[in-house]
């Protein structure tokens, strides 16, 4: 299984639409996106929202396929109506023949998209966003051993992420794990499948 996640903070001063070229909707989005982001009260939110889950998907995609390029137009996002307040939308992504089933939770603070390939269905998805300081990708790092260490009964600090795509090793037990790391302002993320955990 392959997995991607997305981090937006939505008050970074770059997610103001204000600030953004104004082709820039129209290089990014496609038709259907564009017509639901004209009809929404809450346009901030679902551009974000519609650009993390397009982020976490081209994330999962890389994952299948090393040479895939990231062309944000082909990716085709559905997604179901966003929250009023925090919740999660979710939805699909396609590329060129690959549909990823997409979680995006939302809060007043960010936005976090989890994209996974579609061809093992209920898969354990691990994720979690917080509030960093410091060094994001150091943060991003730490956010996930914490979380994926308990997960397998294993010391987090004896855990290693390395490599692009990130990979998580032991040094406790021969086990390997692709995960996604992700930043943006304020805040960290991460998402891996458990299903992916094998030896090293």
């Amino acid at each position: 299984m392959s997995v991607g996640n997305d981090v937006v903070d939505l008050a970074d001063p770059e997610t103001r639409l204000c600030g953004l070229h104004p082709r820039w909707v129209e290089r990014v989005f496609g038709a259907a996106e564009r017509e639901a982001l004209d009809a929404s009260r809450s346009r901030h939110r679902l551009h974000w929202a519609l650009w993390a889950a397009k982020e976490s998907a081209y994330k999962a995609r890389k994952r299948l396929e090393p040479a895939a390029v990231f062309s944000p137009r082909e990716f085709e996002v559905e997604l179901s109506p966003l929250p009023a307040a925090a919740g999660v939308a979710v939805g699909r992504v396609f590329h060129r023949g690959h549909a990823f089933a997409l979680e995006v939770r939302l809060d007043d603070a960010s936005v976090h998209a989890v994209a996974t390939s579609e061809d093992e269905a209920g898969a354990r998805v691990l994720w979690k966003v917080e509030r960093a300081l410091g060094n994001p990708g150091v943060a991003a790092r730490r956010l996930a051993a914490r979380a994926i260490g308990p997960a397998l009964g294993l010391d987090p600090f004896g855990l290693r992420i390395v490599g692009r795509p990130p990979v998580v090793t032991s040094r406790d037990r021969r086990i390997q794990v692709g995960v996604s790391l992700s930043h943006h302002g304020r805040f960290v993320a991460f998402a891996c499948t458990l299903a992916d955990a094998r030896p090293a």
